[in-house]
């Protein structure tokens, strides 16, 4: 399921921001992040906030495969509630950052579902965990095994055909190093796509969403 934010003064262009929230892939509900979607309806846009499975009842690809479904429903519907199909910015923080980096980069979870990744108009990254390697025992049996590490991390699919990035820290975060955005740029540069990053001094990685 999702929540929908309707703007009562649309922006031009009537734009949406497709939030996937983070948690760790084990915490959070849609209903958590209800600020999310008032601080940017507030300000013209229309927020979609949708829900996904969360270890330990589902592993590595469930809760990507949920958020693109999500994101194709909202591709098909989001025009009946007054927004622009094609202004859809997906947006993430940590997990949830995670998963939206993955959706932009790899095409088969949006292909499953009938749609390509040119329903993205563009992605924005809040301390996401782009090319981590699991450590800690729960993350490796949600991603494991070893062997399949690489089909969770989003340099794994860049390619140069992706859609725009924007990848935003915080200079104090101590949860996900700031080297995971390094690798995205790295790579997407490499390959001729765009990308622009930045770093907030002061800030560490629950002030990248609660701002």
């Amino acid at each position: 399921k999702l929540n929908i934010f309707k703007p009562s003064t649309p922006l031009k262009g009537t734009p949406v921001i497709f939030f996937v929230h983070g948690g760790r892939w084990t915490d959070g509900t849609k209903d958590k992040y209800d600020f999310v979607g008032k601080t940017f309806s507030d300000q013209g846009f229309y927020v979609v906030i949708p829900d996904y499975s969360k270890y330990p009842n589902v592993k590595f690809p469930v809760f990507v495969d949920d958020t693109a479904r999500a994101l194709a429903w909202t591709s098909e519907n989001i025009e009946s509630y007054g927004a622009n199909p094609e202004n859809i910015f997906v947006m993430g923080h940590s997990s949830g950052a995670h998963i939206g980096a993955l959706i932009a980069s790899n095409p088969a979870y949006l292909d499953q579902f009938g749609h390509t990744r040119d329903v993205i108009a563009g992605f924005i990254g809040l301390a996401g965990p782009y090319a981590f390697t699991p450590e800690e025992p729960d993350l490796k049996d949600i991603f494991g095994p070893p062997s399949n590490y690489p089909n969770m991390q989003s340099t794994t699919f860049i390619d140069g055909t992706q859609p725009p990035m924007l990848l935003l820290n915080g200079q104090d975060d101590d949860i996900v190093e700031t080297s995971n955005t390094t690798a995205m740029v790295n790579v997407i540069q490499e390959k001729g796509g765009r990308v622009s990053s930045k770093v907030y001094k002061g800030f560490d990685h629950v002030d990248m969403v609660s701002a």
